[in-house]
């Protein structure tokens, strides 16, 4: 079981009506996950409800089976993207919904990703902060193929469109990422709604300070303050205890991560 303080928080925003995101925590399997409806979609609360939903007990299911954790979380996910593009092709009441889908599996002192969408990851950890996953962007895409660079990509009017998203095709593969955790770590499950009124210092200057409950509640806060334009998502996870071994194994994958500050 995961030895760490965990918390979740999602928020309506000051603009919109309706709360399209939503977020999953569940302590006995280490799963944590966010879903972000597409906004402009009919019944995108649906999708990222369901999503989660799914997600949720096909790990289970396949944990429980004697699938090894990266693969579990990597087929539960194309288990879940299927059977989201079943219902929403299917169901009329639903059609055309569509979410991003990120999910975070913490077991035996090991994390896993599996992403689709542009809600984010990061990890603060030794005072540096880290980016776990990539934006599903078109404006990441232009930055892959070198038409523009990342600073311009943070405001480029392409950066909030998706180019991938469940439901939209009836297998969706999702990015995956794997690493060991260590005593100390801050993780931060955030959607474009919340990260997107932060620096990228303030991200980390606020993970390092507050345990997860009064670091979402903050953030909420503060979010809300500067526009809330968007529906605000977050899962918090601070790991309080881990092996010396896998310990030292983190931080020397701390090379290979993606550092922002």
């Amino acid at each position: 079981m995961l030895r760490g303080k965990f918390y979740g928080i999602t928020d309506l925003g000051r603009v919109r009506t309706r709360n399209e995101d939503a977020y999953l925590i569940n302590p006995l399997t280490g799963l944590f996950a966010i879903a972000d409806g597409l906004g402009g979609r009919k019944a995108g609360d649906f999708a990222s409800n369901y999503a989660l939903e799914v997600l949720d007990e096909e790990l289970q299911n396949l944990l429980n089976a004697g699938w090894k954790p990266k693969e579990a979380l990597k087929e539960a996910f194309i288990r879940t993207s299927s059977k989201v593009y079943e219902r929403v092709t299917t169901s009329l009441e639903v059609r055309g919904a569509m979410t991003t889908l990120t999910a975070m599996l913490i077991r035996e002192h090991k994390w896993y990703i599996a992403h689709v969408g542009d809600t984010r990851i990061y990890l603060a950890r030794d005072g540096h902060l880290y980016l776990l996953t990539e934006d599903d962007t078109k404006a990441q895409l232009m930055v892959k193929r070198g038409l523009i660079s990342p600073k311009e990509a943070l405001t480029h009017p392409a950066r909030n469109v998706l180019v991938r998203a469940l439901g939209s095709r009836s297998v969706v593969k999702p990015h995956t990422y794997e690493g060991y955790t260590a005593k100390g770590d801050r993780y931060l499950l955030a959607s474009d709604g919340l990260y997107s009124y932060f620096s990228n210092e303030e991200l980390l200057e606020y993970m390092m300070t507050y345990e997860p409950k009064p670091l979402l509640e903050l953030l909420r806060d503060e979010a809300n303050e500067r526009g809330g334009e968007d529906n605000l998502t977050a899962v918090a996870i601070l790991i309080t205890d881990a092996p010396l071994i896998t310990t030292l194994l983190a931080k020397f994958q701390s090379i290979t991560l993606r550092r922002l500050v």
